[in-house]
């Protein structure tokens, strides 16, 4: 296998990745939103007039509603720069390497811990919060196919 692309920077993928790897730890904190709704709930049930039981029912809205657009803006925030010029991706057997204007990655596939196909990309992970986004659009069809199959074969690291 040998497929080489360009990858022009794209916002929306970004906002689309980081939503996807914050995904479990948001998860807890809507369910912890949710308890303290149901908290809240019951605490205005038992006594209308408590000012703390408002303060609460809205912390748990509030978290429900704006915990993960805040969390996605601040790791957009904290991107480098670097990454907004684009990259040139190239996917061997041994090797995926991802080569920015003023920075380069490159991850064995040994080292990946699983791969996550969606519709529009796969994702790479290594780690909980690591990943390398690859677009499914910038491939041929038969680009797609031949890593879908080589993707079927990776056996996870440590596993």
């Amino acid at each position: 296998m040998q497929i080489s692309m360009r990858v022009p920077y794209d916002e929306k993928q970004l906002r689309r990745t980081l939503r996807f790897i914050l995904g479990p730890q948001l998860k807890f904190i809507r369910f912890m939103s949710g308890v303290l709704i149901v908290l809240g709930l019951a605490l205005v049930a038992l006594d209308p007039a408590r000012l703390f039981a408002y303060v609460v029912l809205v912390l748990g809205l509030l978290f429900v509603v704006a915990i993960e657009p805040i969390a996605v803006a601040r790791s957009m925030h904290a991107q480098s720069d670097v990454i907004k010029d684009g990259s040139h991706m190239t996917l061997d057997t041994e090797w995926l390497t991802e080569i920015y204007p003023l920075a380069e990655l490159r991850v064995r596939w040994a080292g990946i811990d699983r791969v996550i196909e969606t519709p529009d990309v796969w994702y790479i992970m290594f780690g909980k919060l690591q990943g390398i986004t690859i677009p499914k659009g910038l491939m041929t069809e038969e680009q797609r196919a031949e890593f879908a199959a080589f993707v079927k074969g990776l056996k996870p690291a440590g596993k």
